[in-house]
């Protein structure tokens, strides 16, 4: 009797017991669970009573048995074996032993991810090494089958300038040699560059498809069009006649007439550049092409971040100043950078001399064991609290669930705020309480979608990259960054653009991810953002307390990057006090207006006057002319100094806000 048939009538009992599986190394050595490099499953078995004859494995569920390891009789009580996988792709490893007397054991399994090759990169618009000049690149990502798919570009230069990964308009660049280089990760973590040689070619209907796109972005009159189309067409007819002194005749007709239609910049450099190459094309003195096609070298891809956990529920560092609270409770959606991010904030604590408490129950037991929100006093002795992308159920497109705070924590909150608390708000706290316009005010803006992303970015499968603005570099919290860089990361939509309400220190520059290669179909179909001014981070002195917002934070690798976490660490410092910034807004001034005239502290004629230079001024702001807001704002210091405006204190209270709204200002300009 076969193996097989034995095990059917072996009762359970007498069947060996195998132990489950154990993979070396036992942690995926790439991205998203997956390993880039082979693995071994170590299996081991006991039977005490009839000995173990061998034990077997199979991959797949319909793959047959192999033996992993076997023994002769007498056969011994335990046994292990080893089996090397090395086979692509998602593998379900069965195993089972089989008995001296022949009994099998059930069939358990171990699944075992593994991909060690690199994704592969191509321009299908790139021909022979050469392209239109009216032409649009998408590169086709694919990674070799089977693999962890998921291809990622964290990386694109054009002719050696990053930027950030979108489809090339050949009609950017110039005739003649160019390069394309990327560096492309799978969701394994395998990745390589790819350096792509390649020429941009012309013709006379690329040139007139490039006039014609001039007109239409109002670059070239529909006039002036006309007549350089009619005389490029003519020069046309011309070359393809034969007559190459008639087309360059025409051609120079037509440079000419560029020159004259067009003001200095990219459509003149373009079409004059394009009648150029036309005029050597047909005289045949086009200078000798650069060698073209594809390089490819490795290249080191994301690492996989061990899981981290909080250093304790509440910390007390020896000479530490100060307390802070994290808070990253979730009702909702639960983002899985918090425990980095409570395990960082703790590290900063240590090293920047302030201790943490920690309420969040799915850390425990690196959490308070209740909620700390009682009461605005019991909260008094936090002199910050940091929410953690604290995500409920609130927002429309969650399951409905209980708000992030109940109506006694959220009373306990604005109490402490009120009485001059600090609130950071990181990620998804605008994705928290969205039925308390308040809480909106205090966050500065709710959230209402993402654009998606690629599991190959390596530890955030909804990460795309994008250009960062800084655009307050007088702010501590963001002085070590450049004017503008680039990032990864989740980027959120709002349902309001809060610019007009709070002091913006980042925004995104829309127009670097909207047909984002990394985003779904966004290279030919543009994502749909904020209109082209999307804040992303900021702060403000808000209904008596401080707050910073940081909405960028999804990507659990940014928690060890040091420009962000610099970041985080300054928006803790100002919001509990320790640091002094400019954070003022137009609100905040609004708001101290009518409240020191409806007091009485300021006259009615000087508030109304004040009032409407500041709305002067936010106008102008938003209309990015800083010098009218600094004129407007001027004179508003005008007034605050007219002692027939208004008691001392209001006055001096009106300047001091006037003029940190002039230095913002100036420091945009």
């Amino acid at each position: 009797m076969s193996a097989g048939s034995l095990a059917v009538g072996t009762p359970a009992w007498a069947a060996p017991t195998s132990a489950p599986a154990v993979l070396t190394p036992t942690a995926a050595t790439g991205t998203n669970g997956w390993y880039r490099d082979p693995v071994s499953v170590n299996l081991s078995t006991t039977d005490a009573v009839n000995g173990v004859q061998r034990l077997e494995y199979r991959l797949g569920n319909s793959a047959p048995f192999q033996t992993a390891a076997s023994a002769t009789a007498p056969y011994p009580a335990s046994l292990a074996g080893t089996v090397p996988i090395t086979q692509q792709g998602t593998t379900v490893v069965g195993y089972r032993a089989i008995g001296g007397d022949g009994s099998a054991e059930a069939v358990r399994t171990i699944t075992v991810r593994l991909d060690t090759v690199a994704p592969v990169v191509s321009w299908p618009g790139i021909v022979d090494g050469h392209v239109g000049h009216t032409a649009t690149l998408i590169p086709t990502r694919t990674d070799p089958a089977p693999g962890s798919g998921g291809v990622f570009i964290h990386r694109m230069w054009i002719d050696g300038t990053e930027v950030t990964p979108l489809p090339v308009a050949t009609s950017t660049l110039a005739t003649g040699g160019h390069s394309i280089s990327l560096v492309a990760s799978d969701a394994a973590g395998n990745a390589a560059r790819f350096d792509q040689s390649f020429v941009v070619t012309t013709s006379y209907a690329d040139l007139d498809a490039l006039v014609a796109g001039f007109v239409t972005s109002g670059a070239i009159s529909a006039a002036a069009g006309d007549s350089l189309r009619a005389t490029l067409a003519e020069a046309a007819s011309l070359a393809g006649a034969g007559d190459a002194n008639g087309a360059v005749r025409a051609l120079n007709q037509f440079a000419a007439a560029a020159q004259r239609a067009t003001e200095p910049g990219a459509a003149r450099d373009t079409v004059v550049g394009d009648a150029r190459y036309l005029k050597q094309q047909v005289t045949g003195t086009l200078p000798e092409e650069p060698a073209t096609g594809m390089t490819v070298t490795p290249a080191a891809g994301p690492d996989p971040i061990p899981a981290a956990r909080p250093l304790a529920a509440s910390t007390n560092f020896p000479g530490a100043g100060y307390r802070v609270l994290y808070f990253s409770a979730t009702k909702g959606f639960r983002h899985d950078h918090i425990p980095d991010t409570a395990l960082l904030v703790e590290q900063l604590g240590e090293q920047y001399g302030f201790d943490v408490d920690v309420w969040d129950p799915r850390l425990a037991p690196a959490s308070l064991p209740s909620t700390p929100f009682t009461s605005a006093a019991d909260l008094a002795k936090y002199k910050t609290i940091i929410f953690s992308s604290p995500v409920d159920g609130t927002n429309p497109n969650s399951a409905p669930d209980a708000d992030a705070l109940n109506a006694s924590e959220l009373a306990a909150l604005q109490g402490y705020i009120r009485a001059g608390g600090g609130y950071l708000g990181l990620h998804g706290a605008s994705d928290a309480i969205h039925n308390v316009p308040w809480y909106r005010d205090l966050v500065g803006a709710w959230f209402t979608n993402h654009p998606g992303g690629q599991n190959g970015e390596g530890t955030c499968g909804s990460c795309i990259n994008v250009r960062v603005n800084t655009e307050d570099r007088t702010n501590p919290a963001v002085a070590h960054l450049p004017k503008t860089w680039l990032t990864i990361d989740e980027l959120y939509n709002f349902d309001h653009n809060p610019r007009a309400e709070v002091h913006t220190l980042l925004s995104l520059d829309e127009s670097s991810y909207q047909r984002s290669l990394n985003s779904g179909n966004a290279a030919t179909n543009p994502l749909r953002l904020m209109d082209g001014d999307h804040p992303i981070a900021w702060c403000q002195e808000f209904d008596g307390g401080r707050e910073f917002s940081l909405i960028l934070g999804h990507d659990r690798a940014q928690y060890y990057r040091d420009p962000f976490t610099r970041m985080l660490l300054g928006g803790i410092h100002w919001t509990a006090g320790q640091t002094e910034a400019n954070c003022s807004t137009f609100r905040q001034t609004r708001t101290l207006i009518s409240g020191d005239a409806a007091a009485g502290d300021l006259d009615a004629e000087s508030a109304a006057a004040a009032s409407a230079l500041l709305d002067d001024a936010q106008a102008a702001y938003l209309g990015l002319n800083y010098t009218a807001a600094t004129t407007s704002l001027n004179q508003i210091i005008a007034i605050a100094g007219n002692p027939a405006a208004g008691s001392e204190a209001a006055r001096a209270r009106l300047d001091r806000q006037a003029r940190q709204l002039r230095d913002w200002m100036l420091s945009l300009k």
